[in-house]
This record gives structure tokens, C-alpha cells and sequence, in this order.
């Protein structure tokens, strides 16, 4: 064998074999494979051209369109046999359209009304973001309401953490001191109602019969707070704020700051 000659097993001539036309090729999937390959070559290569023929034509037509008609126009023509004269506007007014109403080629497969639908779905978007944040209208958004909103939401989240740790806490100081049932309802934390628990007809006819006790009044979570902290101070001579369980109301009142958080 000659240095000239390609040697049949080498690289060189195992890919030279990709290269040859399905025609040529006896294995069924190759050259099924061989056949999808140059389609989808096939189609890339045409989608490209129609893409730059598409741009090109929409350049050559916004050209057009920015060029005034001339006096050898057909329709300039048509147009001056009914008194038209250039530079002035069509229809019975002076100041009427004089510039052609412009346009652009659709490139994209999406139909013709989703443009509209997908700017539709962004503002009702827009809407139910402001409805949850408590705003009726765009124009009610500023820099100065946005941090008030957040200032309050985060007051509020506070003032939840605060109650619920306040409310763990006397509910373990009453229990170590012997109470079994809280002063008030939201001293402690609201215990989950276990499924399956129904009440007997025997129960709720002697609820009936008996006379409506006063329900207690309604505070807000600060009002419950501040009840709260104020009943740990007096009861157990405890801070919230502090953290610290003093030795006795004299204690108290000497080395902790004051009774509400900003003191603090």
C-alpha cells in the first residue's frame, strides 16, 4: 500500500462515511437520521432567508412610504383630476391626514388579536397587585405611600411576634404559679380545636336555657399587648421588654426603663 493510498480503517476515512447521501446508506436508521439532519438544515437555512427578506422588505417599504408621491403616480394623478394639489391634506377639511398612515410587517406566528390580549392580562396583573395592596387607582402610588404601607405592614408583623411571645409567656408564669385558667382569653395563646370534639343536645339545650354571659370586650392587638405586659409587670414583677424577672415591684420600678417597647 502506498503513502498516497487512505488507509480504509483510519479516522479520516470512518468520517468521510457521515458525509454520504442517504441513497448510498443500507442501515435503515442512519439513514433515517441522515435524512432528519438535512431537513432540519434545509429549514433553518429557509427560515433565515425569510427573515432577512421579511426585514428588507419592511426597510424598503418605511423608505417608500417617507418619499412624497410623484406627478407620474397613477394614483397622483387620479387624485389631481379631482382637484387634489400636493402638500395638501385629502377630505374636505384643510388641515386633514397628510402623512400616509405607516404600518409593519408581522414576522411572528401569534395571531392577531394576542397582542392586545397580553397587554390586557398585564394591566389586570397591575390591578389585583394594587388591589391587594390597598390601592384603588395607579395615581394613588407614590414614594411617600409605599413607605407608609411598609412601615405599617411591618408594624403589624411586629406586633403579632410581640403578642404571641407575651402571650407563651404568661401562660408558663401562670401555670408554674398554680392558675389553671387565664384572666382573660388572650392571655395566653388560642388553643386549637381538636376534630370530632361536638358538644351533647344536652349541653346546648342548658346553654340555651341559661342566661347569655357578657362576652368581653374587644381590644386591638396593641390594646392586648399593653394589657398584657402591664398584667406580667404587676402579677410577676416580669418585663417583656427587659426580658428579665425582677426581685420585687421596688426592683422594677428602679432598673427597667419604662413599660413600652420605645422606652426600651
Amino acid at each position: 500500500m502506498s503513502d498516497e493510498e487512505d488507509d480504509y480503517m483510519s479516522d479520516k476515512f470512518l468520517a468521510g462515511l457521515q458525509e454520504v447521501r442517504p441513497s448510498l446508506v443500507n442501515n435503515r436508521a442512519k439513514k433515517r437520521l441522515i435524512e432528519v439532519e438535512t431537513k432540519q438544515a434545509e429549514n433553518s437555512k429557509r427560515q433565515r432567508e425569510i427573515a432577512k427578506t421579511y426585514t428588507v422588505d419592511n426597510v424598503r417599504l418605511q423608505e417608500s412610504l417617507n418619499k412624497p408621491i410623484t406627478a407620474d403616480n397613477k394614483g397622483f394623478q387620479l387624485l389631481a383630476k379631482m382637484g387634489y394639489k400636493a402638500g395638501s391634506g385629502l377630505g374636505k377639511q384643510a388641515d386633514a391626514r397628510i402623512d400616509p398612515i405607516g404600518f409593519s410587517i408581522k414576522n411572528d406566528r401569534g395571531g392577531l388579536g394576542r397582542e392586545a390580549a397580553i397587554a390586557e392580562l398585564a394591566a389586570k396583573r397591575q390591578e389585583l397587585r394594587l388591589r391587594k395592596a390597598g390601592i384603588q387607582s395607579v395615581d394613588e402610588i407614590s414614594t411617600e405611600a409605599y413607605r407608609r404601607r411598609a412601615t405599617q405592614k411591618a408594624e403589624e408583623r411586629k406586633l403579632s411576634y410581640d403578642l404571641k411571645r407575651c402571650q407563651q409567656t404568661c401562660e408558663s408564669l401562670d401555670l408554674a404559679a398554680g392558675v389553671t385558667e387565664p384572666e382573660l382569653d388572650f392571655f395566653w395563646p388560642p388553643k386549637p380545636i381538636e376534630p370530632g370534639t361536638e358538644t351533647d343536645e344536652s349541653e346546648s339545650v342548658a346553654c340555651e336555657a341559661e342566661p347569655e354571659e357578657e362576652k368581653d370586650e374587644q381590644y386591638s392587638g396593641a390594646e392586648q399587648l399593653e394589657l398584657l405586659t402591664s398584667y406580667l409587670r404587676t402579677g410577676y414583677t416580669f418585663c417583656y421588654w427587659c426580658g428579665t424577672h425582677y426581685d420585687s415591684i421596688e426592683d422594677l420600678d428602679s432598673n427597667c426603663p419604662g413599660v413600652t417597647r420605645d422606652e426600651h
